[in-house]
């Protein structure tokens, strides 16, 4: 009697283990993001937002697939999410279109350069109530590239907290750094010489 208890909890576990396996494979993420930018007066201007509710600190736009997207679709809808829907999926795919994506291990990078329009236009940007998408991000700056690439010329510290100028930073920003995370992706950017603004 104890050997058939036995038996079938071991089948009992065995299918829980296959079904969280299985859960596992079906959301398994092929993360993108873009980053937008504008150029005037020589310098390069990166549209930055702070993750709200989180000491994550500033980065560019991005995150997790929704199933049968490609790469682009992703970076395009997280980064109309994100930007508060002020930025259009359709127009961010055509500005990235045929672009080669800047891998950060399987996370995919895109550049759309854009018109400037007042961070506080983007961050006061209507939403739709019923979601919560719209709301990851809370402050929004345009933040000269100079102002990043000094932390650009040495590998990133994931545990370190890279200071972001509070002159940048507008009124009511929690965190004053930016996200180690999203800087790797660009440090990368720049060995490879794939940051669109380092090839002219």
């Amino acid at each position: 009697p104890n050997s058939e208890v036995f038996m079938k909890i071991r089948h009992v576990l065995f299918a829980i283990l296959i079904a969280l396996f299985a859960r596992g494979a079906a959301t398994a993420e092929s993360p993108a993001g873009m980053v937008l930018y504008f150029e005037s007066g020589g310098e390069v201007y990166l549209l930055l937002a702070e993750h709200a509710g989180s000491q994550r600190g500033w980065a560019a736009f991005g995150g997790g697939d929704r199933e049968g997207e490609t790469m682009l679709q992703t970076a395009a809808h997280k980064t109309h999410e994100e930007t508060r829907g002020y930025f259009a999926r359709t127009d961010l795919e055509a500005k990235a279109k045929g672009q080669k994506p800047l891998m950060d291990g399987s996370y995919a990078t895109y550049f759309a350069q854009v018109d400037f329009v007042p961070a506080q236009r983007v961050m006061n940007n209507p939403v739709p109530e019923e979601s919560d998408a719209f709301d990851e991000r809370s402050t929004f700056a345009w933040i000269p590239y100079s102002a990043v690439a000094g932390y650009l010329n040495d590998d990133i510290e994931r545990g370190k907290k890279y200071p972001i100028n509070p002159a940048l930073l507008p009124a009511g920003s929690e965190t004053g750094w930016f996200w180690p995370i999203w800087l790797n992706n660009m440090r990368k950017g720049v060995v490879e010489g794939s940051l669109p603004w380092l090839k002219k």
